[in-house]
């Protein structure tokens, strides 16, 4: 011992820790820095690219709501005009119009529009289910399981993600469809028409599921079929806008690429932006969104996926019958390639 008191003594190795916790916060921040920027553009140069999309006020668009809100989309040099449609096919009919750019619908509503050649292209999906679309019918007319539905009168928005399901779900149960009386709703008649019984039943999507059940409360059914029909819901446009216009298809993709990635580490506050924009409270948001999952992406099960919706169009009689297309010109890959490569599964 040399006399001094501990606190006296120089400490071994003290410069050398310091110098390990500072280099170690330096590799943590730079860390953290580009996981934040990740998806983040410099600051535009240029000039502003605007652009107009078609979209229904659903929460299968809320990776476009977040990028608006969070200001990803002004990021990345873009200028969006939402134009509010009533539903997917509405969405779509603007832009085969020319009244929007750009549209969101599903995949079953794209598969009718292709079917008179409309020049459409996917240029991503962003999202999928299996639990979106349901039917709900009341106990009361002795409603308790899918097969209870023959000889019923049953609501839905006809050439929409809600008739494919019932299609799908009559398949599995071995019912006929044309066993049924088919009503054609709107979206936004559907808790109205169930509630006053002008229908036994209705098959629809969120948020309109969970407002029909609490319509109905505990003379609600609801009847899912996961294993029926994947639903998913893609940004769509016109094939010559795509591709005369790929820097800025690019710079959407980019811009809700970061809205998913604020959605899983922000959840609370993404929904929170989404029912703020919707206009619907936080429980009714909460409950809609639960078995959506986003995900930006292009996938060869889609293009399978189309392949038997198209043959379900030729049945219902939505398309001529002769051979199945050929999907794979519907898939505008090339944003999502330029952007993130590891998105895009489609054999080419």
């Amino acid at each position: 011992m040399d006399g001094r008191s501990y606190f006296e003594r120089p400490r071994y190795g003290v410069r050398a820790i310091v110098a390990a916790v500072l280099g170690v916060a330096v590799v943590v921040a730079l860390v953290l820095g580009y996981l934040g920027t990740r998806y983040r553009s410099s600051a535009p140069v240029g000039p502003i690219d605007k652009v107009s999309i078609a979209l229904p006020p659903v929460p299968h668009a809320s990776l476009l709501y977040i990028a608006a809100a969070k200001g990803y989309f002004a990021d990345e040099g873009l200028e969006v005009a939402m134009i509010p449609a009533v539903h997917g096919k509405a969405a779509l009919e603007l832009v085969v119009e020319g009244e929007a750019d750009l549209g969101t619908a599903s995949e079953v509503v794209f598969v009718l529009a292709a079917s008179k050649d409309r020049g459409l292209a996917i240029a991503a999906n962003m999202l999928s289910s299996g639990n979106d679309v349901a039917v709900v019918a009341r106990r009361d007319r002795g409603i308790a399981s899918a097969r209870d539905l023959a000889g019923r009168r049953i609501g839905l928005t006809l050439g929409t993600s809600g008739e494919y399901f019932l299609w799908a779900l009559f398949i599995r149960h071995k019912l006929r469809l044309d066993s049924v009386t088919l009503v054609n709703v709107p979206p936004g008649e559907f808790e109205k028409s169930i509630a006053a019984g002008t229908v036994d039943a209705i098959v629809t999507w969120e948020p309109n599921v969970y407002k029909a059940q609490l319509a109905l409360g505990e003379n609600a059914v609801t009847i899912y079929e996961p294993l029926a029909y994947t639903e998913t819901f893609n940004i769509i446009g016109r094939r010559e806008f795509l591709k005369e216009h790929p820097r800025t298809v690019e710079k959407l993709l980019r811009a809700i690429l970061r809205s998913e990635q604020f959605n899983r580490s922000e959840p609370d506050e993404a929904l929170n932006l989404v029912a703020e924009r919707l206009k619907i409270d936080l429980k009714t948001m909460k409950r809609s969104s639960t078995n959506l999952n986003f995900q930006v992406d292009l996938l060869q099960s889609q293009l399978i996926t189309l392949e038997e919706q198209s043959q379900w169009a030729m049945a219902r009689g939505y398309a001529e019958r002769g051979p199945i297309p050929n999907y794979l010109p519907n898939l505008y890959v090339d944003a999502l390639l330029a952007v993130r490569p590891e998105r895009v599964m489609v054999a080419r």
